[in-house]
């Protein structure tokens, strides 16, 4: 069977491999230059730099661990973030750890006036109040331990080459077409597809553009310093200073513990999505829940194309649920 997958971010790459495994005639398209999505990495200035943010890998699903380590080794690197907040320089998720560093117990306001509130009304352009329940009620209060990890997931860390090489190996024996013009894959014959791009521009945008959130990222070279290490954590998030545009900063010499006397940081602007910038975080509340319940009814109707992954499902995904939705979508 032909078949032919839109779009060669990780979910498309992971449901070229599985068919390509069946003995399908499999073919990605892709608008972007490279492969990959947002979790493409690449050298930088001697450091493997992770072109659109930051992506530590997780898990406790043993066969999207499995399936993965068919095709790189993946480091010990965990996640740790730190914020800048009123009581200064604190470990989050709010923990016993934080506790001992502030000093006092917080209560669960004071958890999110000091380290939520801020944060997510930046990243999202709304006020916190205006958030919808299915936004706010994910935020953790508090961790009754001293466990500073950002995720407790059994199965953590980064490919030891990075996710551009894993994902190479991914691809191996399959065609890629790279820069492709937007709508070319209409044109092409084929007996099934896997769409992994917007739903509104596939149905033309006969319902309305659905909105998304999306971040600006600004890459800079420095002297390496003790602030970021393997150890203590890769990421700082701006939590307090409300005149500051950027959500986050990230040293990506932290993932591989590259040991070099410079690095390269990495800043996100959050901003909305248009056609300058990614669509990166789905707005799958109020008016855009609304748009999405349109399209689902003739994503429905389409026998011949599966939608997968975080853009064509209209919904954030953790890497490990985009793996797991194409595994049981296609075995």
């Amino acid at each position: 069977m032909k078949i032919n997958i839109i779009g060669c971010g990780l979910s498309g790459i992971t449901s070229a491999n599985i068919l390509k495994s069946q003995g399908h005639n499999v073919e990605i398209f892709d608008i972007r230059n490279h492969i990959g999505g947002n979790c493409y990495d690449e050298d930088m200035e001697g450091i493997k730099v992770h072109k659109y943010g930051l992506h530590c890998f997780h898990t406790n699903d043993e066969q999207v661990w499995n399936f993965l380590n068919r095709y790189t080794k993946f480091n010990n690197h965990s996640l740790r973030v730190r914020a800048n907040t009123k009581y200064g320089m604190i470990n989050i998720p709010y923990s016993k750890l934080t506790e001992q560093q502030i000093g006092k117990k917080l209560t669960d306001k004071e958890i999110y006036d000091s380290i939520f509130i801020n944060y997510s009304e930046r990243h999202w352009g709304i006020a916190w109040d205006k958030l919808p329940k299915s936004i706010s009620s994910r935020v953790p209060t508090r961790r009754e331990s001293f466990d500073d990890r950002y995720s407790l997931d059994k199965y953590q860390g980064i490919p030891h080459k990075g996710y551009t090489d894993m994902m190479n190996n991914m691809l191996n024996g399959i065609k890629v077409n790279l820069g492709v013009s937007r709508n070319e894959y209409k044109k092409l014959k084929c007996d099934k597809m896997i769409y992994t791009g917007k739903p509104d521009e596939f149905f033309d945008l006969k319902f309305g553009k659905l909105p998304y959130r999306s971040l600006k990222f600004k890459h800079f070279k420095t002297k390496r310093t003790d602030l970021f290490s393997f150890d203590s954590g890769a990421q700082i998030n701006e939590c307090e200073d409300k005149t500051i545009k950027y959500n986050r900063t990230v040293d990506n010499s932290v993932f591989l513990n590259q040991q070099e006397d410079h690095t390269i940081l990495t800043r996100d602007y959050p901003e909305e999505h248009d056609e300058t910038n990614e669509p990166i975080y789905p707005k799958n509340f109020g008016e855009g829940q609304e748009i999405y319940k349109k399209y689902k009814k003739s994503i429905r109707s389409e026998n011949n194309v599966i939608f997968l992954g975080r853009l064509a499902t209209y919904q954030y995904m953790d890497m490990w649920v985009t793996i797991k939705q194409a595994i049981n979508k296609l075995t």
